[in-house]
């Protein structure tokens, strides 16, 4: 799992770092690059080419760094193995994502993307799909998943809160998708990501709580 996700990790990374040098010379070295969009869609954020271009790609080795080094950490490290295959399509999403936002960066920065809040939401919800269609085949355990007191004390109630969240996590991708396909305003496309994540999590929570309920009430 590890070896074929860190090699996975490497070679977008290194393709990131490869549109960073790309793109290095095709702006001016005193340029001010736009690395942060209000809910306006509007840049309020700016760097110089060198930061701008280097951040998303650091932060990439940061997260497999993470991501090699959180199986050590995990005390049901049988459990872990047993969701191997959701941990690394997790991490496969979450480079991957990393490398799309940097390719947005780029493509903004040379005038090549206008619609940065449409193309960052249509992100954010393959993001959810493809994350939310692996939630199911998690296994209890303390450095990933939906970590509440009454999943992580009843493997029935993990699984069963992890479906919902699969479902539901599925279900506010594609709905992100479809909202930045036609287009409505940024601020209503702000609105719906945050409010749906929230919406998401706190579903989850309340779902283990309420399984964990009906399970003492009998």
């Amino acid at each position: 799992m590890t070896r074929s996700s860190l090699l996975e990790s490497c070679l977008i990374i290194g393709a990131m770092l490869a549109a960073s040098a790309f793109a290095l010379g095709q702006v001016p070295h005193d340029a001010r690059i736009a690395i942060h969009f209000d809910v306006a869609g509007q840049p309020d954020r700016f760097a110089d080419p060198l930061i701008a271009f280097l951040a998303m790609p650091g932060f990439a080795m940061a997260m497999t760094v993470l991501f090699v080094l959180l199986p050590r950490w995990e005390p049901h490290a049988g459990n872990l193995a047993r969701s191997a295959s959701a941990y690394a399509a997790t991490w496969r999403a979450v480079i991957l994502l990393l490398a799309a936002c940097h390719a947005l960066l780029i493509g903004h920065a040379l005038g090549l993307i206008r619609d940065v809040p449409g193309f960052m939401t249509a992100l954010l919800g393959l993001f959810f799909v493809a994350t939310g269609n692996v939630a199911g085949k998690t296994r209890p355990m303390r450095l990933f998943g939906v970590r509440t007191p009454w999943t992580l004390a009843d493997a029935g109630i993990w699984q069963k809160t992890h479906r919902l969240y699969g479902r539901a996590s599925v279900g506010l991708g594609f709905a992100l998708v479809a909202l930045a396909f036609i287009k409505v305003p940024p601020h209503v496309l702000a609105a719906a990501s945050l409010g749906g994540l929230a919406l998401l999590v706190a579903g989850s929570v309340a779902y283990s709580w309420w399984l964990w309920r009906q399970n003492a009430a009998h």
